[in-house]
């Protein structure tokens, strides 16, 4: 995936290309329906606002967000140049936030005293750990188990 620090200049890349290279033109643009317009002249920006107007560009363009995750616009077509959004056509997805949560029993440790730093104190577990109940197997769901998988023992079904 390209750097989204270069977003902007793809932006530049394509209003220059419209516009026959002049970057006169460019400040000028009269196309306020393009979906780049707003964003033509941004230099420095937020990578969202300028991630959608590429996106919206890109499906005008394309058609449908089918075409727009088959476009096979980053190879050069005769005299024509490849197009510079090409790599920044689809949003990059997020990675979905860590979840962390504390064993039953076992507190915490929270860090070393202000006394001593050389040693770390547990700490008694909290409302969360104390609502925590232990994941037993339904007995009626393990009969239901031991029953499809009847050469296997139910306690192996209890993974």
């Amino acid at each position: 995936m390209a750097s989204r620090n270069a977003m902007p200049g793809v932006i530049r890349k394509i209003c220059l290309w419209c516009q026959g290279g002049s970057p006169k033109f460019v400040r000028e643009c009269e196309h306020v329906l393009c979906p780049l317009h707003a964003c033509r002249l941004v230099e420095e920006g937020e990578d969202a606002a300028v991630q959608e107007c590429i996106a919206v560009f890109c499906l005008a363009c394309a058609g449908s967000p089918e075409a727009v995750a088959d476009c096979s616009a980053d190879v050069p077509i005769g005299a024509q140049p490849p197009c510079p959004a090409h790599a920044f056509r689809i949003p990059e997805a997020t990675p979905p936030a860590q979840q962390v949560g504390f064993l039953p029993g076992l507190g915490e440790v929270r860090g070393r005293s202000a006394a001593s730093s050389s040693e770390a104190h547990a700490v008694e577990p909290g409302p969360q750990v104390a609502q925590m109940v232990p994941a037993v197997l339904n007995p009626s769901r393990q009969e239901d188990l031991a029953n499809m998988y009847s050469g296997r023992a139910p306690e192996a079904l209890d993974i």
